[in-house]
């Protein structure tokens, strides 16, 4: 079929369907190094990753200064074949950018390396060990970075999800295991992240140079773009932002309780943070198409991909979430019998996570859309709401407290984008249709939880295999005993893989 013949509905199963398979793989890997690395090196020391990983992870954010998606924007702006030389002088200008900033934030963390592990985080030298090291890998994260954005300025996106989904978790937990088993337990926490930083930037641009012939040893001769600067900047604000609403939690756990309590939480707030990933999947192809919709003021457009994508979002989260929710002990296994007394705290996350990624592309609507501001706002409000409830909440329950502060704060943010993108643009992601899902769910967990005495008896991975087979089969067979719509048939058709095996026979009829 010619793309340019694509229904919405399979352009999106298209499109998302790719992302899917880079992002699936990537998140796989990780889960399973968090898992590896809970069972190898304990609840302290991955409670030390963690806060390391956190702190880094935002001043990775300041590092790059939102130059990676500014050039993402000017190369795609361009003609990529008048406007050659033009773009190599934007790219060089933005990675020599990148270059600075990173090398200011790497030095600062390292500055304050001693400051944050003595005085607000009370932890042992190793903590330190491993900020300085993770600040180091800050340069080579930054380039990479703008390097595969870069990439995909050029409408290729394989080169960016190869990096960031599959070469990079793939040197993550090969490094990690390797050292562990070669070395000793701090190695497997403190390297990994600087070797794949490196291996990722080395990668990433010889893509760039394929793509682009952009030598990165010529960004010395760059100079400063202020145009693309002053786009960026903005950007990093709502980026860093983000990055404190993700991680405020275990920063704040780190402060007022320890490490250890971290690293109890850390495989929570990990699984249930798989939830997001599927709103990422379809947001970047739905953000271009509701753009395209609003300048053309298509209210009806617009109306229908928002009411689509949401409810394809809700439809995949809700068997997940029913897992999550029979059997939280279990999945907590996984990481060792320690972290069984986390379990309630999957619940309360997975929970929050789902409803920020069910209303979440509402997030999306309101940017693609003109309201940077509103949703600026939108998420300074929640991060000032999740410190405060973290500190009212942390002293008294513990990662209790913590989890119900994410709760509420992704609640917050959730219904104020949901109730904006109705007064801004008169779109709503609810309709009868979206009910299905809900029903279905509703009583797939009646049936669940009616045999889930019965899967308990098994081994860990044995039940978590049966009940997600279980759980799946029942779902998908209420959903068709309650009938696809065309939107439906349309994207299941689109996805290849699955095309000769169920959908014909099913959905065609």
């Amino acid at each position: 079929m010619d793309n340019k013949n694509f229904t919405p509905a399979q352009k999106i199963a298209k499109e998302s369907t790719i992302s899917f398979v880079g992002m699936g793989y990537g998140q796989f890997v990780r889960y399973l190094f968090t898992a590896l690395l809970a069972r190898l090196v304990g609840v302290h020391y991955l409670g030390i990753y963690s806060l390391g990983n956190s702190i880094t992870n935002i001043a990775g954010v300041l590092g790059t200064v939102g130059t990676d998606v500014g050039i993402m924007r000017y190369v795609s702006m361009r003609d990529l074949m008048k406007d050659k030389k033009s773009i190599k002088i934007d790219i060089l200008s933005t990675l020599k950018m990148g270059l600075v900033f990173s090398i200011i934030v790497m030095l600062a963390q390292i500055l304050f390396s001693k400051w944050l592990v003595e005085s607000v985080f009370h932890e042992s030298s190793l903590l330190r060990n491993v900020l300085i090291v993770y600040a180091l890998s800050l340069p080579f994260t930054a380039l990479m970075m703008i390097a595969v954005f870069a990439t995909q300025g050029f409408q290729l996106l394989k080169y960016k999800v190869f990096v960031e989904s599959i070469l990079n978790p793939t040197i993550l937990i090969v490094s990690m295991i390797f050292l562990y088993f070669a070395f000793s337990s701090e190695l497997a926490i403190i390297l990994p992240t600087l070797l794949t930083g490196i291996v990722g930037f080395i990668v990433a641009n010889y893509f760039l140079k394929k793509v682009s012939d952009v030598n990165i040893f010529n960004i010395l001769n760059a100079s400063f773009s202020k145009e693309i600067l002053t786009y960026s900047v903005p950007i990093m604000f709502t980026m860093v932002l983000g990055s404190l609403l993700h991680w405020m939690d275990v920063l704040m756990l780190g402060y007022f309780i320890d490490a250890e309590t971290v690293g109890l939480y850390h495989p929570a707030a990990r699984t249930a943070g798989l939830q997001q990933s599927i709103l990422i999947v379809f947001a970047g192809i739905f953000a271009p198409m509701f753009s395209r919709y609003y300048a053309q003021n298509d209210i009806m457009g617009m109306n229908h991909i928002y009411k689509l994508v949401s409810r394809w979002v809700l439809t995949i989260i809700v068997p997940v979430l029913i897992l999550i929710i029979l059997f939280p002990t279990k999945i907590m296994l996984l990481f060792g019998a320690d972290f069984t007394q986390s379990a309630s705290v999957l619940i309360i996350l997975t929970i929050g996570t789902s409803i920020f990624a069910v209303f979440g592309i509402s997030s999306t609507a309101l940017v693609v859309s003109g309201y940077q501001k509103i949703n600026l706002v939108n998420t300074f409000s929640a991060v000032v709401l999740n410190i405060c409830l973290n500190i009212i909440l942390i002293p008294k329950y513990g990662i209790s407290g913590a989890a119900w502060a994410t709760l509420s704060s992704m609640t917050f943010i959730a219904m104020a984008r949901l109730i904006e993108t109705w007064i801004f643009m008169k779109v709503s992601p609810f309709n009868l249709k979206i009910f299905k899902p809900v029903l279905a769910g509703i009583l797939t967990y009646g049936i669940l939880q009616y045999i889930k005495p019965n899967l308990m008896v098994y081994h860990t991975i044995i039940t978590l295999l049966l009940s997600t087979i279980i759980i799946f089969t029942i779902y998908g067979i209420l959903l068709l005993l309650f009938k696809f719509d065309e939107d439906d048939k349309d994207f299941l058709r689109s996805i290849s893989f699955l095309k000769n095996k169920v959908i014909k026979p099913t959905v065609r009829k």
